[in-house]
């Protein structure tokens, strides 16, 4: 790597980001300079000419820089200094006096910059400089100057500066003699946005949804979280934790969660940590102020003024430093011309303008300070949207608001102030001042949307696809879980109660059957290793080849059978060794064994399989803890490919099992459908579950698309009870939407919307409807005649609500809904036997989703179908209360016949 040269830049990029420097040195792409920077570099070599120009002038003896004659010079001017694979730029070397006792002749280093003020890289580069010329005269020069754009000098120690940089460069030119084998850990910082890598780096962190794409995550954090395994963004929103109610005596700090941030950024919620409380005023005013922070400088003051419907925008523009007492008089005048109205602004930069010009300008600021209202401060650690930061770019474009260019941004507004005051272009002008009332527009969308927050409003309300979720209420009011639902209507609770699986399998379709006996013990006992059983295989009589009886003993075959014995009250390990006699045939010489003992197949038994199935299937162990069981139960010692066979051979043993379920749901009067997602060696796929009162189907789809599942159903005559998934839409077959999804989402939108009379006016008689008929199902069962005298009230329910006109969106959303499934609500009441919700299909769901839970990725996709074949006659068995066991020891691939007979 010799070749590769440590220069300035690639230092002074080290110190903002290791990537970017490793990037400088061995990428050939060394990406787009954005607009600042690339201005910066084109003042400072317009600087650097000047002064020298200037310096040449006072200094007559100046030579170009030549290290042979180092010491023959005074000063040296555009110098290029060289040490090993260190390489600096100084503009101008200066001769210390070093005194008449002194040999040594020591220059200090001199740089123009492109800047007013002094940054913390120039004093990086200086230090730099210092440290290679220190190389080249045998001493390091103890101080250094740095000459701003305004021709001011300012001297710098370097001492701090050398102790600062020697692990950078150390760092360095381990990576010149060795080229890492991996760049330097992606860490996005506040130097991106004018990094010419940003765009790669950027693209980067989002692929690997980097912790860093958190605006306030520091590496010291980023440290601490990988050590606890946390490396994504993702994966950080699983660590939040909702704080516990307490009554606290003193009031504590907000502080920001980055736990909570990318809970946001995950759900794509906007979450409520404490609700903040801000009071609107007829009259507001919302304020933005652009400058050049490096010159002190503000040159742009834009005021929104909103009265109510009246919103004007007043700018106040200076063409250079000289204008701007001129434009904040102007603009203190505006303010004061609507007296105590709030005036909002994002952040702090303003406040401190503010105190700036006060104390620069004798103007009295008394008023205007006592009216500004930081937004940020109601939204840090209080409000979280689901972004990366809490930039006013960022929050207002997920509210929806656009800004005119699409690259706005404040660093783009340097660029464009700095073009400007070369130009002169009204273009770039107009530019700006549009740049600057996005700006207050944005902020008047967030002050707007914090208001609604405060005040209960929902996220339909706020914008389209917007949701909103209390802190307090993350996990127990969550409808995606399992577990009870709070329901604000007793009605709904009461339906809701009526659902669970259990009831209504005891009390509706089971009524009469006889219970379930329960299992009989099992007893277990250990015992020694030995073999348990030997069997000898009886000769051939005659010989295969020739029909010769002239036959003649030649050696011994042995096979040994790994079974397991079951009891009455138990089980055993049972080794089963068959032997016999290999024979010669004297007349044809052949050699060969008893037919018999070909015959045997493998080594491990038919039970013993079936044991690894049950293990797999009812019990849902995985293949390690079944290998721990078999080594202590019985001391077997088995490799987890012996489970993978065992699934497949019983799985393929069973297929007409489950084909024959399937048939007889498709030729049945009811199916329930529904679908969850399951990881196939990382690529997501889709289980279809459809049931019955009796039989269970598992299907694998690697989509979620309907057609597979359509062209299954194909013949299906019965009724169809789903979800309100849009696929089973397309279904020619009578169908009936479940009632529980609907009511939970009624619940759900009635805590959104807790004020909506209209809504709660309708929810309040569907849920009473409800109830009458539940009740009735509780007395009499699923009865066409008993419930079939709820046709009419249910048909004149509906009929009412969509005729009827309303203001409400969220009850015009549900008016939508039940004109497009106003037929598949009730179809229940005009048949026997169909249940009005589909918790058939997601208790079965759960038998797949709890193996799921400590198998996930680990499928594939023949294993998959294996496994779902075996379940589908697991649960079936459940549903018909057999023995799933027993019906694996009978080896019957019928399962009504083994019912019958059981």
């Amino acid at each position: 790597m010799a070749d590769k040269t440590i220069t300035s830049d690639v230092l002074v990029a080290y110190s903002q980001c290791p990537r970017k420097a490793f990037l400088l040195l061995f990428s050939d792409d060394q990406g787009t300079p954005h607009d600042y920077p690339r201005i910066l570099e084109e003042r400072r070599k317009a600087h650097q000419a000047q002064y020298l120009a200037a310096f040449k002038q006072s200094h007559e003896d100046a030579k170009p820089y030549d290290e042979k004659n180092l010491r023959k010079g005074s000063s040296f001017v555009e110098a290029t200094l060289k040490v090993e694979c260190w390489e600096a730029g100084c503009d101008v070397l200066t001769k210390v006096d070093q005194g008449a006792s002194s040999r040594k002749v020591v220059y200090e280093p001199t740089i123009a910059v492109g800047t007013y003020s002094i940054t913390k890289e120039q004093k990086t580069e200086l230090a730099f400089i210092g440290k290679v010329l220190g190389q080249i005269q045998k001493q390091l020069p103890a101080v250094g100057t740095i000459v701003g754009m305004d021709s001011k000098t300012h001297r710098v120690r370097l001492d701090s500066g050398y102790k600062a940089i020697s692990p950078f460069l150390k760092t360095l030119q381990t990576w010149i003699e060795e080229k890492p084998a991996e760049p330097p850990t992606l860490i996005l910082n506040k130097h991106c946005p004018s990094c010419q890598f940003r765009d790669l780096c950027r693209e980067q962190a989002v692929k690997e949804n980097n912790l860093s794409l958190l605006d306030r995550m520091t590496p010291k954090a980023i440290q601490k979280y990988n050590k606890r395994g946390i490396f994504t963004v993702q994966q950080l929103s699983y660590l939040f934790k909702p704080r516990r109610n307490r009554k606290r005596k003193t009031q504590t700090p907000v502080k920001h969660s980055l736990e909570l941030q990318a809970l946001a950024i995950r759900e794509q919620k906007i979450y409520i940590q404490d609700l903040p409380e801000l009071t609107r005023k007829p009259v507001e005013l919302f304020l933005d102020i652009e400058g050049i922070p490096d010159q002190n400088f503000y040159y742009l003051m834009g005021l929104l003024v909103c009265e109510g419907e009246n919103i004007s925008y007043h700018c106040f523009w200076a063409n250079s430093a000289n204008d701007e007492e001129k434009i904040w008089k102007k603009l203190v005048i505006k303010i004061n011309e609507y007296a105590g109205a709030p005036i909002y602004h994002y952040g702090s930069y303003e406040s401190r303008m503010v105190d700036i010009l006060e104390n620069k300008y004798p103007i009295n600021c008394e008023e205007v300070k006592k009216c500004l209202v930081n937004i940020n401060s109601y939204i840090f650690g209080q409000i979280y949207f689901p972004t990366f930061s809490n930039g006013l770019k960022d929050i207002g474009s997920f509210l929806g608001f656009s800004w005119i260019a699409l690259n706005s941004s404040g660093l783009q507004s340097l660029a464009w102030r700095h073009e400007w005051e070369r130009s002169e272009s009204s273009s770039l002008k107009k530019r700006l001042i549009d740049y600057n009332l996005d700006d207050c527009s944005a902020l008047k969308v967030v002050v707007k949307t914090i208001e609604k927050v405060s005040n209960g409003f929902s996220g339909a309300e706020i914008g389209a696809g917007v949701e909103i979720a209390s802190v307090d209420t993350i996990k127990d009011d969550s409808k995606y879980k399992f577990g009870p639902n709070q329901y604000l209507f007793q009605e709904l609770d009461f339906v809701n109660k009526c659902s669970y699986f259990d009831y209504q399998r005891e009390k509706v379709f089971f009524r009469g059957r006889k219970k379930k006996q329960t299992g009989k013990k099992v007893n277990k006992h250990s015992s020694q290793y030995r073999i348990n059983k030997k069997i000898e295989i009886s000769i051939p009589s005659t010989c295969s080849r020739c029909n010769s009886t002239d036959l003649s003993k030649h050696g011994r075959k042995y096979k040994t059978i790994l079974d397991i014995k079951f009891f009455n009250f138990g089980v055993k390990r049972w080794v089963i060794r068959y032997s016999t006699s290999r024979v010669r045939c004297r007349a044809c010489g052949k050699a060969f064994t008893s037919d018999d003992f070909h015959t045997l197949g493998s080594k491990y038994s038919n039970n013993l399989k079936i044991w690894i199935v049950y293990q797999m299937i009812a019990l849902r162990q995985t293949y390690n803890l079944i290998q721990k069981s078999l080594n202590d139960v019985f001391g077997y010692q088995f490799n987890t490919q012996v489970f993978h066979n065992s699934k497949y051979e019983v799985a393929d043993y069973y297929t007409p099992t489950y084909q024959e379920i399937l048939n007889k749901l498709k030729n049945g009067q009811l199916i329930h459908a529904d679908e969850t997602s399951v990881s196939i060696q990382g690529k997501d796929a889709y289980i279809w579950v459809l049931t019955s009162l009796e039989e269970v189907i598992y299907i694998y789809s690697p989509t979620r698309e309907g057609r597979m599942i359509k062209d299954t159903l194909n013949d299906f005559k019965g009724v169809l009870v789903s979800d309100f998934y849009s696929v089973y839409d397309s279904f020619e077959c009578p169908q009936q939407k479940c009632l529980i999804h609907l009511i939970r989402d009624m619940n759900e939108d009635l805590r959104n919307n807790p004020f909506d009379e209209q809504y709660k006016s309708f929810i309040g008689g569907f849920s009473k409807l409800l109830q009458t008929i539940i009740l009735t199902i509780d007395k009499h069962g699923l009865k066409k005649r008993f419930l079939a005298k709820h046709t009419k009230e249910a048909k004149r329910f509906i009929d009412t609500f969509l005729s009827s006109s309303s203001n409400s969106e969220v009850v015009t959303q549900y008016q939508r809904k039940f004109e497009k499934y106003q037929n598949k609500f009730f179809t229940f009441l005009g048949y026997d036997n169909i249940p009005w919700n589909n918790n058939n299909a997601e208790h079965a769901i759960k038998a797949f989703a709890n193996y799921r839970k400590i198998t996930n990725g680990c499928f594939s996709e023949t294993g998959i179908s294996k496994y779902l074949t075996l379940l589908s006659i697991y649960e079936t068995c459940q549903y018909k209360r057999i023995d799933f066991f027993s019906f694996l020891r009978s080896r019957d691939v019928n399962i009504n016949k083994f019912s019958n007979r059981a």
